[in-house]
C-alpha cells in the first residue's frame, strides 16, 4: 500500500524568514523602545524566566538563547549567575547582534544563525531560552524548534520559553486588543522613528499556538514542569524538562 503524503501548507508570508530578518534588521536601531512600549514589563518578565529555571549549584553554566535579539537575557542572566554564565546569543540578524555586541558582556558569544539549526555542540546547555521569538515562527517551524531545544540540552536541562499571550479575561483581552490596534498611529504620532515596532504588535495579536507547539515539545522527550501566566495576565512563561 502507498501512502500519499499531502504536501505542507504554504508559509503565511508575514511568517517567512526573509521577511521577519529583515524586519529585525530595521528595528535594531531602536529596540530599546520595546521596552519602553512595555511601561518596563519586559525587564520584569525576563527576570521571572531566569527565577524560573533550576540552575546548576556550582561550575559554569552553559545557556543558549534562541531568537535572541540584542541579547537581552544576558543582564538578568548575568545578575543571577554571576561570572560562572556562559551565553550563546543565537539570532539571524546582523545588526542585532551589532547591537548585542556594544554591551561587551564578559561570558558572551555570539553567533548568527538559524535557531532551528544552530550547530551547537549536542547535550551541552544546562538551559535553553527563547524570551518573545515564538510569535515571529511560523507553526510549521514548531516542530524543528522543538527537535533542535531537546538536542541542545544536557539530560536534566531545562527549555524556558516567554512569550506574548493574549489575556482570558474579556475585559483585559479587550483592552490589549485595543492597546495593540492603536499602537501604530501613536508610533507614528510620538516616535516615528520607532513606528516599525507596530510590526511586533500585529504579530503578538495573532498569537503563539501553545497546544500544537506543546505537543511537539513532547514528542521532542520533553516534560513541562511549569507553566505560569505573568502580570498582568499578557505573557506566558513555560519551563520544560529533559530527561535525566
Amino acid at each position: 500500500m502507498i501512502e500519499l503524503l499531502q504536501p505542507a501548507p504554504p508559509v503565511a508570508a508575514h511568517y517567512r524568514p526573509a521577511r521577519v530578518r529583515a524586519l529585525f534588521d530595521g528595528l535594531a536601531g531602536t529596540y530599546g523602545a520595546a521596552e519602553w512600549l512595555s511601561g518596563g514589563q519586559l525587564g520584569r518578565w525576563r527576570r521571572s524566566l531566569v527565577a524560573a529555571l533550576r540552575w546548576p549549584a556550582a561550575g559554569p553554566v552553559q545557556v543558549v538563547d534562541l531568537m535572541a535579539g540584542g541579547a537581552e537575557l544576558w543582564e538578568p542572566l548575568h545578575q543571577h549567575l554571576g561570572p560562572r554564565l556562559a551565553l550563546t546569543a543565537v539570532d539571524f540578524s546582523a545588526p542585532m547582534l551589532a547591537r548585542a555586541a556594544r554591551q561587551h558582556a564578559p561570558g558572551l558569544t555570539l553567533l548568527q544563525a538559524d535557531a532551528l539549526a544552530t550547530g551547537l555542540p549536542t547535550g551541552a546547555a544546562a538551559a535553553v531560552t527563547c524570551a518573545f521569538g515564538l510569535k515571529t515562527l511560523a507553526p510549521a517551524a514548531y516542530p524543528a524548534l522543538a527537535a533542535e531545544a531537546a538536542r541542545l540540552l544536557r539530560p536534566g536541562g531545562q527549555l524556558a520559553l516567554l512569550e506574548f499571550d493574549l489575556p482570558t479575561q474579556p475585559w483585559l483581552r479587550a483592552a490589549m486588543l485595543t492597546y495593540l490596534r492603536l499602537l501604530p498611529a501613536t508610533l507614528r504620532y510620538l516616535c516615528p522613528e520607532a513606528a516599525a515596532h507596530a510590526a511586533l504588535a500585529r504579530y503578538a495579536g495573532a498569537g503563539t499556538r501553545w497546544p500544537v507547539l506543546q505537543a511537539f515539545l513532547a514528542a521532542a522527550g520533553l516534560r513541562l514542569v511549569r507553566q505560569r501566566r505573568l502580570w498582568p495576565g499578557c505573557a506566558r512563561l513555560a519551563v520544560w524538562e529533559k530527561a535525566a
